[in-house]
């Protein structure tokens, strides 16, 4: 028999979380020794929608790939989530393209899509924003469609954005409607859009160090019929910085989605699908428990992180006597250091207003060094994602 590899259960979970954000291990009675070779892929509920998503999702996010989509489908991954915004509309174009020339037909996946709406977004500007993304995917109907980069209840408080999406179900264009975001705001933003009732769906970033109010709320949310897909299950992306993480063949990324499928209110995992290699990695940890080593690799991960990981949580801000927009250059930095988006996160940085960004930081007396509640020394990431993300004067 394998052995027990007893994780931390609900009640245990909310007593140790208290002091160690984040720590959420669900139980195991054994290790499966089943491969998802052998499983294949598996597929649960979102929600109460009637659709039935891929535990893995093709996260369509600076890709413009269509035969590594069309290999995504025939590894049996039926969720695709894109944006009109990514790459200015190409990576639609992109999973237009692949849609039309794989074997599956389009009742066979689940098109998530979206954009930003805030206050003073037009009823027209939302229901030009579908109708441009259902060009560019060559379909008459996505399955959802989310309003992006929340960060704040009132982001999402629009009327028009309601008006838009009734109108949209009625002629068939969009089913579901989703929120999205991963700001320190998302916890309250999650609560208010549950109480709201209108939403189908969170797209969220959920991982193992941060929030762990979060697991409360998507458990509240699964009583209420929303499913959740979660992004950015591996905490910052820097397993590189911890000696032998992964000694003994361990596989980190695997770990997290492996993790974050623990929790019978995710539906799924989007991950951000570049080469075949990582199709083959992501479909493999599928169908296999998380295993006690791995547990014992996200723990190490996530005591030497704890003070190095920005949660962007937005805490430190109020002691910023700039309005320095910290949560945002810091993600931003994260994007140019751990995921290889150097030009996009400079792109990003740059449309940032001047006020917000950490231009002001270096000769700051960083009253922000006090103010982050995990420790960490945001001034002096602050002066150095500047110099990054304004290197050679982009």
């Amino acid at each position: 028999m394998a052995p027990n590899c007893r994780g931390i259960d609900r009640r245990e979970f909310l007593r140790l979380a208290a002091a160690t954000p984040g720590l959420a291990f669900w139980s195991c009675e054994e290790e499966q020794s089943g491969t998802a070779a052998e499983v294949g892929m598996r597929y649960r509920p979102l929600g109460d929608t009637g659709l039935k998503v891929s535990e893995i999702a093709f996260g369509a996010h600076g890709v413009d790939n269509p035969p590594l989509m069309s290999a995504a489908v025939d590894a049996g991954i039926n969720t695709f989530c894109t944006s009109g915004q990514y790459l200015d509309g190409l990576e639609e174009e992109s999973l237009g393209r692949a849609m039309g020339k794989i074997g599956a037909g389009r009742e066979e996946l689940v098109i998530i899509t979206g954009n930003r709406t805030r206050q003073g977004t037009s009823k027209q500007a939302v229901l030009d924003d579908i109708d441009a993304s259902l060009r560019r995917l060559r379909t008459d109907y996505v399955d959802v469609y989310c309003t992006a980069e929340v960060r704040t209840p009132a982001d999402f408080r629009v009327d028009a954005l309601f008006e838009a999406i009734e109108v949209a179900k009625q002629a068939g264009k969009v089913s579901h409607l989703a929120l999205s975001g991963h700001s320190g705001g998302m916890q309250a933003c999650l609560n208010a859009a549950i109480d709201d009732g209108r939403f189908d769906m969170f797209f969220t970033k959920y991982d193992f160090i941060s929030y762990p109010d979060q697991d409360r709320i998507l458990e509240r949310a699964g009583q209420r019929g929303i499913g959740t897909i979660v992004f950015k299950t591996n905490a910052g992306n820097r397993q590189k910085e911890v000696k032998d993480l992964e000694a003994g063949g361990l596989s980190f990324q695997q770990a997290t989605w492996k993790w974050a499928l623990t929790n019978p209110n995710v539906a799924s995992v989007a991950v951000t699908l570049t080469n075949f290699d990582q199709i083959r990695e992501c479909t493999a940890a599928v169908g296999s428990t998380l295993t006690r080593p791995e547990q014992g690799m996200l723990r190490r991960y996530r005591d030497e992180m704890t003070d190095k990981y920005c949660r962007f949580c937005g805490t430190c801000e109020a002691s910023c006597p700039h309005d320095v927009a910290v949560a945002e250059v810091m993600r931003y930095a994260m994007y140019f250091k751990y995921y290889g988006r150097e030009k996009e996160a400079m792109q990003l940085y740059r449309a940032l207003p001047e006020r917000c960004s950490a231009v002001t930081c270096a000769s700051c007396p960083a009253p922000c060094a006090a103010g982050c509640p995990f420790g960490r020394g945001v001034h002096a990431e602050l002066v150095e994602a500047h110099r990054l993300l304004t290197i050679s004067g982009a």
